[in-house]
């Protein structure tokens, strides 16, 4: 053996995750545990902002279709981009806070938008039909006020966001 077949010597450092210990404790070691007061309070909190997700949502679809119209008219790469990211944000707060308070269909449309965002270049005419397709369908489960997958109407508005992606992407 020569020196150059001589073994790359790897050593591989496991840290302490202490929030996993906490929270739910660490496999085979500790079982961790949630106070059951720290439970209860924190559904209180969830339920008590329930009655601001139309707001936040509101305000959120707001600055995505705002910073939407401004994407549109931006030719400097390096503020498109910047732009992109504010989109793609918008719509991650937008998956999260529907996805708490129980509004599974528009979780999903802000997860997807995201996804697609990050995914393109933004730089085809098709590319805003799906951004756009993605925007209308999230304002129209967000006045309907579509809960968990939103029935036949939320298949239906699933279905037309699909069908954008398959025609233009």
């Amino acid at each position: 053996m020569s020196k150059n077949d001589d073994p790359v010597k790897v050593e591989i450092f496991n840290r302490i995750n202490r929030l996993k210990e906490k929270a739910g404790g660490v496999l085979g070691k500790t079982m961790g545990r949630f106070s059951p007061t720290s439970l209860e309070k924190a559904d209180l909190v969830i339920e008590e902002m329930a009655d601001l997700y139309p707001q936040e949502i509101e305000r959120r679809l707001k600055a995505l279709n705002d910073e939407w119209a401004r994407l549109k008219t931006i030719d400097d790469a390096a503020e498109k981009s910047k732009s992109v990211e504010l989109m793609s944000n918008l719509s991650i707060q937008i998956k999260d806070l529907a996805g708490t308070f129980g509004y599974t269909l528009m979780s999903d449309f802000g997860d997807s938008l995201c996804q697609y965002i990050l995914e393109t270049e933004m730089s085809r005419e098709e590319h805003s039909v799906i951004v756009q397709a993605h925007i209308d369908v999230m304002e129209i489960a967000f006045k309907q006020n579509l809960k968990s997958d939103g029935g036949k109407a939320g298949q239906e508005l699933k279905e037309t966001v699909k069908k954008a992606i398959e025609k233009y992407h």
